[in-house]
């Protein structure tokens, strides 16, 4: 085991959930929507998927008398950790901003109560600005006559 490791080679353990994290669970090659995104993950240059991953059977590896099951060991928490996101989904957008306690929300409510305040701002000074000019109208109108 020691002289496969110095060699450079993976652990069998390691490559086998790879293969079968791939396959089994990322894209399954059983749904043809999950073949068709690996295979397109596969075919241009960006991705640098390796092709040798479609013809993988693990049947072939496998001993066929002791069919185990996975352990999972080394993507276990990662795998979990995207079925919980799978599950629960971070919010995002305008979710994130009404989620209870959170830096996005007490910002945005911030910003609205800026904007309200800017609005009533800007009525007040409407309507000051109306009576004023309401009354340079009058005095226009109306002048006072110097009683001399």
């Amino acid at each position: 085991m020691s002289d496969d490791s110095d060699r450079g080679a993976l652990p069998r353990a390691l490559a086998l959930e790879t293969l079968a994290t791939l396959q089994t669970i990322l894209f399954p090659l059983t749904d043809a929507k999950s073949k068709a995104l690996l295979l397109s993950h596969t075919s241009t240059t960006t991705q640098n998927f390796d092709t040798d991953v479609l013809r993988y059977d693990s049947s072939t590896i496998r001993d066929p008398h002791r069919p185990e099951a996975i352990p999972y060991h080394y993507f276990g928490s990662r795998l979990g950790d995207l079925y919980e996101e799978l599950v629960n989904p971070t919010p995002r957008g305008m979710e994130k901003w009404f989620e209870r306690r959170s830096g996005a929300r007490y910002v945005m409510m911030a910003t609205i109560a800026g904007v309200f305040l800017a609005i009533f701002l800007g009525m007040a000074s409407l309507a000051l600005g109306g009576y004023q000019a309401w009354v340079g109208y009058q005095q226009w109108q109306h002048p006072v006559q110097n009683g001399g």
